[in-house]
């Protein structure tokens, strides 16, 4: 992977992680707090699945690979690869069609299940942050060594 297309994809993570610490605010709240703050917790949902379809989009075309045209096509891409877990494609899959619900306004959205995606999203994000962090490892290169 060059340099640039690392550059870019460490850019676009600087997002994904703030969005999952921002999620994680949302977390500390109860049933009652996560209700009134519905609306931030269904755009960082957004936000959270559209990024790692986009970081899992830059993976695919530093690989080579044509870019698929649905979040879903671009976690299975991976998966088919064995690049990333199958379970692990499955739950982003998943979890963008929660985005699907709350962004195309396909049915009525149940509050009940959006506070309940909190901690189940909070765990699959960081999980996928740990997996994108290993993957990148060897194309980021050794560590510097520490200063003096």
């Amino acid at each position: 992977m060059t340099a640039a297309k690392l550059e870019v994809i460490e850019r676009k993570r600087a997002f994904f992680r703030q969005y999952l610490h921002d999620l994680a605010v949302y977390g500390a709240l109860d049933a009652a707090g996560r209700r009134r703050e519905h609306y931030a917790i269904e755009r960082l949902l957004q936000l959270l699945c559209e990024s790692a379809a986009d970081l899992s989009l830059q993976v695919l075309k530093a690989s080579g690979q044509v870019p698929p045209g649905s979040y879903r096509e671009i976690f299975s891409a991976l998966s088919d690869l064995g690049a990333m877990p199958g379970a692990m494609a499955a739950e982003l899959i998943a979890a963008c069609g929660m985005r699907n619900l709350l962004t195309h306004l396909y049915d009525v959205i149940d509050l009940g299940r959006v506070i309940a995606a909190v901690e189940p999203a909070l765990a699959l994000y960081r999980t996928y942050d740990a997996w994108l962090s290993d993957y990148l490892a060897p194309a980021a290169g050794p560590s510097a060594p520490p200063r003096d």
